[in-house]
């Protein structure tokens, strides 16, 4: 071979390792590929499910502030399956989820939320232990979805369904505050179980899918699908300022209850003026002025029942159960619901207590201390008749909502008044 190939022979050969070392690094990529996309799709994820109602205030506070920022933090390693109770199909699943967890009479109510087998209920719990059991789960490799009766075949109905879309109006103006998007339905008589399905979006849209009903009746294993909403970062199917529904029932009862609380304070005037100076000097008397009948004791006790209820409701952080009049949850979730850091179920927890300790303190205590008691009782029971009509009042005007166990409240407190000042005030 002549010197003058060489170099040429030299230029191929290093062109065909080049071309070799290529070759290796292509295949090496093609199979890291398919390596990445694998351990990207095995990644840990927690699945959890959330009961809530659209009336819960404590469930709006929920989402907006705990869940929505979570979801944003996690992407999709975290997904939460909103349950709507208010729908017949999600109150039955919730039933389902009670009996299965043996969830207490004491804890019941929404928000509830479901990681693994933890029920955690109110936003107090949730908030302070849900961020924890998430870290935990992506940490153990991820947590699947509850074992609740029925949610397997509803979230199974869902995937096969074909999930139509809707497109927003073509005219319709950018609201300034998020709004709730109404759930279309198959046929006016659709028992879905509403849900929404918290993701992380980077615009703040709202999209719904509709699916069919099922034909056949609910069961705890036949949960019909559930309306699927993908909710964005500042927008939710539950809004904090919308104005509550209108409720001429409940607004006509309170008013009653108003006026009688008024004509009541205006009856226990006209009887305390008759005999001012008698209860001036009462403490001196030979004789004890004191309430008599058994009907005041009783009566504090129901109404210590009532109000230890709300005072469950506002500290636990639940969902009240209200009946067909009023609208509890929206009153008992108003800035109104608390003085100075308390709640006001608490104030009539305690109130309820100093009636029941006076009472038995006229009739069981020396004269003189006897005397003071029933004044004590007096004047409790006067300064309970007038907070209430101060409660209501805010109910009617303020808050645009009526509480039913508040108004009992009321007239519990009012008939108090009546036996006491009746007792206290008649002529001896």
């Amino acid at each position: 071979m002549s010197t003058r190939c060489k170099p040429i022979t030299q230029n191929l050969w290093g062109l065909k390792k080049l071309s070799l070392h290529f070759v290796v690094l292509l295949v090496v990529a093609c199979l890291a590929v398919p390596s990445m996309a694998v351990a990207q799709s095995s990644k840990a994820v927690v699945e959890a499910v959330l009961f809530y109602s659209p009336n819960c205030g404590h469930c709006h506070i929920v989402i907006n502030e705990v869940l929505m920022p979570m979801v944003d933090e996690y992407g999709d390693q975290l997904q939460i399956m909103g349950i709507d109770t208010a729908q017949p199909g999600g109150s039955q699943l919730y039933q389902a989820a009670i009996e299965r967890y043996q969830v207490p009479p004491q804890r019941r109510g929404v928000p509830t939320l479901i990681i693994g087998d933890v029920v955690l209920v109110g936003s107090g719990e949730i908030p302070e232990q849900f961020p924890t059991l998430v870290e935990q789960g992506l940490a153990a490799g991820g947590i699947g979805p509850p074992d609740i009766p029925g949610l397997a075949q509803m979230l199974a109905q869902a995937q096969d369904e074909p999930a139509p879309t809707f497109a927003p109006p073509e005219t319709a103006a950018p609201a300034p505050t998020p709004t709730a998007v109404p759930l279309p339905t198959a046929t006016p008589a659709s028992t879905l179980a509403a849900a929404l399905l918290l993701t992380a979006t980077p615009a703040p849209t709202l999209t719904a899918a509709p699916l069919p009903t099922a034909t056949s009746a609910p069961s705890p294993t036949d949960v019909s699908a559930p309306s699927m909403l993908t909710v964005g970062k500042d927008e939710i199917a539950l809004t904090e300022d919308q104005d509550p529904p209108s409720d001429p029932a409940g607004s006509a009862l309170a008013g009653v209850v108003l006026a009688g609380l008024v004509l009541a304070c205006m009856y226990a005037a006209r009887r305390m003026a008759l005999i001012w100076q008698s209860l001036l000097r009462l403490c001196s008397r030979d004789s004890v002025a004191y309430a008599k009948t058994w009907a005041i004791p009783l009566l504090a006790v129901l109404g210590l029942v009532v109000a230890a209820y709300l005072a469950y409701v506002e500290t636990n952080h639940v969902e009240a159960v209200c009946g067909p009049v009023g609208k509890c949850n929206i009153v008992q979730t108003s800035a109104y619901a608390k003085i100075l850091g308390i709640p006001v179920a608490v104030l009539g927890v305690l109130n309820y207590l100093a009636i029941g300790v006076l009472w038995v303190g006229q009739r069981h205590s020396a004269r003189w201390l006897a005397n003071l008691s029933a004044l004590g009782l007096l004047g409790l029971t006067l300064f309970g008749v007038l907070f209430s009509i101060y409660l209501t009042c805010l109910e009617l005007f303020v808050i645009h909502a009526i509480c039913a166990w508040c108004l009992g409240s009321a007239v519990i407190t009012m008939l108090v008044m009546f036996l006491v000042v009746g007792s206290i005030t008649e002529e001896k």
